[in-house]
């Protein structure tokens, strides 16, 4: 008895607790600003904005102030000697406002990327390593051409 108490504490010693904790899952984070444009009117401003240059992502689906946008390509990470290919696509989603919904609504980006190691290899979702950088630069680029001048100052994006 005596001596399985040691190898015990010597498994416990080995095995102990983790020094370090996985990171935060950054999926729900998204880039976030509010506009005093009616929530349908933002919507076909966000459509159209998507769909012409610079950015030519278009929408891929549409559901009720809910938008899933084409894919925009990006190089990836180096790999083994070779930089993979990325590509992501955005859920926006636009809220209206809870005191004026008429009137403002709010406009959420969030980003799903995916990578793969060259071309003609199958893509894979890469939840591990988001990208809540892209969503805010999408952001950025469409506040000028959906706003008019409409966006508030309480612009909030993913860090």
């Amino acid at each position: 008895m005596i001596r399985i108490v040691p190898a015990f504490a010597l498994l416990a010693l080995m095995v102990g607790c983790s020094s370090s904790f996985r990171a935060a899952d950054t999926r729900m984070q998204g880039a976030e600003a509010e506009f005093n444009v009616p929530p349908k009117e933002l919507v076909a401003r966000v459509k159209q904005a998507l769909s012409e240059p610079p950015l030519n992502i278009g929408v891929a689906e549409e559901n009720k102030g809910s938008i899933l946008t084409g894919y925009q390509q990006f190089p990836g990470e180096f790999h083994v000697a070779r930089r993979w290919q990325e590509r992501t696509r955005y859920r926006i989603r636009i809220v209206p406002d809870f005191d004026r919904p008429t009137e403002r609504a709010q406009l959420v980006i969030t980003e799903n990327t995916e990578q793969r190691p060259a071309e003609g290899m199958k893509w894979e979702s890469i939840d591990v390593l988001p990208r809540p950088e892209r969503a805010t630069e999408l952001l950025r680029q469409l506040e000028p051409k959906v706003s008019g001048g409409a966006a508030t100052a309480a612009t909030r994006s993913a860090s």
